[in-house]
């Protein structure tokens, strides 16, 4: 494996990414299943959970090949560092897989569970200093997670502090060819990026409600008359006009159809010239401004 080239930083990004992609998918599956269940059903074992669904993806992947499911899918596998004087060229040995095991998922549920064991011993009086010691111990393991990815992103060896820990690294198990990229493809890919940033910018500016009551006027006839428009009958007073319902709060716009009081709102909002969508009447006061009215009982004569 001397000979082996080491992986690249993209590459181990990547499979560190799907790692993780592969575990959230899996305990969504399994919320999913059990989705009738009492509220906080799983709530209550999400550390075991956990633990548990790690311990099986390391079997059939770390355990088996010496490759998580992110290196399998991107070629890429697990190696010694350093290789020493009497093995070398060695890929991950059997005691770094389950250091690696051991590292990221017996410690991950030890904390969560750490409280309850030692209740369960009998030493809740050593419960606070071992909660403070934690602390510290998690702020500076963050603190060397951060340190060890500037020193990732220099060098590209361990992606993490396990794998420094353990002493693997990533390699390409074979050499690899070099890249054909194909300048049409990269073309296209930039047309349509400037393309889609066009249309980030240009979408916002535009009212799309105007533009599809503009179109609605063009395309809608209008056929009917002045003394129609002043007659409001039984039918058109039943539902409105923009969302077809029994109108709510009815409001009219000087023609014989009536809105719900939110829909020529919401409309009048959006486009300021906003007509009757069904006679295209909508100027009731003479001044270019369209203002809605409360659609008022009539009262018919009294019968002597």
């Amino acid at each position: 494996m001397a000979d082996k080239p080491p992986a690249l930083r993209v590459s181990q990004l990547d499979a560190h990414e799907l790692d993780h992609e592969v575990l959230h998918l899996t305990k969504s599956q399994l919320t999913h299943l059990f989705k009738y269940f009492q509220a906080g059903f799983l709530g209550q074992y999400d550390p075991e959970i956990t633990a548990l669904i790690k311990l099986i993806l390391w079997k059939f992947t770390l355990h088996n090949s010496g490759q998580t499911v992110g290196q399998q899918l991107l070629g890429i596998k697990y190696g010694q560092a350093v290789p020493s004087g009497s093995n070398p060229g060695q890929w991950i040995s059997e005691r770094q897989k389950k250091g690696l095991a051991a590292l990221y998922i017996v410690c991950p549920w030890l904390r969560e569970r750490l409280g309850r064991i030692l209740r369960l011993l009998r030493l809740s009086s050593w419960e606070q200093q071992v909660e403070y010691c934690l602390r510290w111990t998690e702020t500076g393991l963050k603190v060397a997670s951060l340190v060890n990815f500037l020193i990732f992103l220099r060098q590209g060896v361990y992606l993490s502090v396990m794998e420094r820990v353990v002493g693997v690294r990533s390699h390409f198990p074979d050499r690899q060819s070099m890249r054909q990229v194909s300048f049409d493809f990269m073309t296209r890919e930039l047309l349509w990026h400037g393309f889609s940033e066009f249309l980030l910018f240009l979408l916002p500016l535009i009212s799309v409600q105007r533009v599809k009551n503009t179109v609605l006027r063009w395309m809608t006839p209008r056929s009917l008359t002045s003394q129609r428009r002043e007659e409001r009958t039984r039918a058109d007073l039943m539902t409105c006009v923009v969302c077809g319902d029994w109108p709510i709060h009815p409001h009219h716009i000087g023609c014989c159809h009536v809105f719900c009081y939110y829909c020529i709102a919401s409309n009048l909002k959006a486009d300021p010239g906003y007509t009757c969508p069904a006679c295209g009447s909508g100027d009731i006061t003479g001044t270019g401004i369209i203002s809605p009215q409360p659609v008022r009982p009539t009262v018919g004569p009294k019968s002597s």
